[in-house]
């Protein structure tokens, strides 16, 4: 039979008495906790009785009623304080609003300690607690082939939650500031206690507080994370159960996300090399979690340790689209709200300006090439279209775009003053338009096989290719420079 608060003044060796509340001496009662706090009821769960010196409860008649509000509102089992040691003369208040809700107010000979009191209300319950346990893991049991089915992890921590009526969380013990798999954060008063405590995933951590339910950290070893239960009475079995629900499901998911990546990398090597249309670009793009029209996406580029296990990060940390691994440089196309994500994974990037439409796809990772080329220790995180990243890459001196223009454009600069050909204008006109031959020829009232034709002297002029990425950015560069110079009417 569960234990109530009448049971406990029934005991001649506590020496209770109750001075308020007497209606309410059949609350039963789930826990005791000691609180010195003036609002120990954010600390604490329904049906459990919260012990006291004192100290906490307020004098002001008004503080008073608040403090006694917050505990009848907290559904608690009642109100034990130790008599002669630190509450005020006057408890007026506090005692008729008690009366009013019949919420159970005692009084403990100080002589007794806290402790006996515990000791009884631990022992009442711990057959119960046995039996809650062994009804929990069989709830979970009977649910797992229906859970273990769920690939949002979100969802399933919450359909869990519900089901056990027990607040769960999952953590990354190497930085638990980051959410992982898009969750809410951790509570603050979770975190801040965490951080007290050196994690390990070897082992089940216990981590007690005084005025709240005992943390246990339960890892998931083959994840590397850790599985947050917060309950004073979970057991073992209860425990292993959680585990191998949640690796089960992250297992799986990981697998799938593992497997969509693998499959991009080929597509998006496709892509680069030109060997597949716009129309079917577009028909596959869903497929990685990458929607242009609805969503800005971005080309980034960057280059991997050996060690950098990154198909594991973007697991954990959520992040999808197509990612292609060469010669130690990885590229990849991502949607706009993974990009903050993948700043805190990698200690240098190159980051595209948006991309909106397939056809920007080639010039985008251009843009995230040389974007990236111009990261460094002091300016890691390179946007194509930042300023910091302009000043980086544009001539810094009349003689230095004086080079670079030379170097790359001089013979078609010379070629085009001797002959009065108009081929850097026409490559100018043709790389704004993102190469694309009808707009171009358009715009420059010329036909599309004279284009053609130009483009092709150009590229023999130069000994550049404008379907090579470094050429067609060594071209942009050299083009910038000469309208620094003169040289090219902007």
């Amino acid at each position: 039979m569960q234990l109530t608060v009448r049971d406990l003044v029934e005991m001649p060796q506590l020496k209770i008495r109750p001075i308020a509340g007497e209606n309410g001496l059949g609350r039963t009662i789930e826990w005791a906790h000691t609180s010195e706090l003036e609002d120990p009821s954010a600390w604490v769960l329904p049906n459990y009785l919260i012990m006291t010196t004192g100290l906490g409860i307020p004098k002001h008649q008004k503080k008073q009623h608040d403090y006694i509000m917050r505990l009848i509102n907290a559904d608690l089992a009642g109100l034990m304080i130790s008599d002669e040691m630190n509450a005020p003369d006057n408890l007026s208040k506090l005692i008729e609003i008690a009366d009013a809700h019949d919420f159970p107010v005692l009084f403990i000979n100080y002589h007794v300690p806290f402790i006996e009191v515990a000791k009884i209300i631990i022992e009442a319950n711990k057959g119960k607690k046995d039996a809650v346990n062994n009804a929990l893991v069989n709830l979970l049991y009977d649910h797992t082939k229906e859970l273990i089915k769920e690939h949002d992890i979100n969802a399933l921590l919450e359909r869990v939650s519900v089901l056990l009526n027990l607040p769960i969380y999952l953590m990354d013990p190497i930085d638990p500031t980051i959410p992982l798999f898009n969750l809410a954060p951790l509570p603050e008063s979770v975190h801040t206690t965490i951080k007290k405590t050196p994690l390990t995933l070897k082992e089940v951590q216990k981590i007690y507080q005084p005025s709240a339910p005992t943390l246990h950290m339960i890892p998931l070893q083959a994840q590397d994370l850790l599985l947050i239960v917060i309950d004073n009475s979970i057991n073992h079995e209860l425990m292993q159960n959680l585990a191998m629900l949640f690796s089960l499901c992250l297992e799986n998911r990981k697998e799938t996300c593992y497997q969509r990546f693998r499959l991009s990398s080929d597509f998006l090597d496709d892509i680069l090399n030109e060997r597949v249309s716009s129309a079917y670009i577009e028909q596959k793009l869903p497929n990685f979690k990458i929607d242009m029209e609805q969503t800005p996406c971005y080309a980034v580029i960057t280059t991997l340790e050996a060690d950098h296990h990154y198909l594991k990060q973007f697991f954990k940390y959520n992040v999808s689209g197509m990612a292609l691994l060469k010669k130690g440089r990885l590229f990849l196309i991502t949607e706009a709200p993974h990009i903050d994500t993948l700043t805190g994974l990698f200690a240098q990037l190159g980051i595209s300006d948006p991309i909106v439409e397939i056809k920007r796809i080639h010039d985008a990772f251009q843009e995230a090439m040389l974007a990236y080329k111009n990261s460094s220790p002091e300016y890691p995180i390179q946007h194509y279209s930042n300023q910091n990243y302009a000043t980086h890459t544009l001539p810094r001196s009349l003689e230095e775009a004086e080079r670079i223009f030379e170097f790359n454009l001089g013979a078609l600069y010379e070629q085009d003053q001797s002959k009065n050909t108009r081929y850097l204008h026409t490559l100018k006109a043709f790389l704004e338009n993102d190469r694309a031959w009808e707009k171009t020829a358009n715009q420059l009232h010329i036909h599309k096989q004279t284009l053609v034709y130009r483009i092709h002297k150009v590229e023999e002029i130069t000994g550049r290719k404008l379907n090579s990425t470094a050429d067609v950015v060594e071209l942009w560069m050299a083009l910038k420079a000469g309208e620094i110079l003169g040289h090219i009417i902007e």
